[in-house]
């Protein structure tokens, strides 16, 4: 077995000497014409979508806003009432969706 000594105190161009590195976008000088010609942009297709990032799409951040602005006018309400925590249910009315709140009872055993 024989052992392979490793040269010290080379300089970089001698420690790459020989070694040819591929042009990557990670590499790449943006002012290069190389990068300027690249593949497009693969978007997700309809197929590779998951059903949850099919839900996510009708809940908008505008709308996420919204909905999260009146529910904390409801929580400030049953708050100054007196109640601590609500519940939330989500109910299908016919084309409407609507959130019932109540004051959150608790199971002691």
């Amino acid at each position: 077995m024989a052992k392979h000594k490793i040269p010290k105190n080379r300089s970089l161009e001698d420690m790459f000497k020989g070694v040819k590195e591929e042009v990557t976008f990670e590499t790449a000088d943006w002012d290069d014409e190389e990068t300027v010609a690249r593949r497009p942009v693969v978007k997700k297709k309809a197929s590779q979508q998951t059903a949850e990032d099919f839900r996510k799409q009708f809940f908008t951040d505008d709308l996420q806003k919204k909905v999260g602005a009146i529910l904390l006018d409801i929580k400030m309400a049953y708050y100054k009432d007196g109640v601590g925590d609500i519940s939330l249910e989500v109910v299908k009315d016919g084309r409407n969706v609507v959130i019932k709140t109540a004051p959150k009872t608790s199971k002691k055993k």
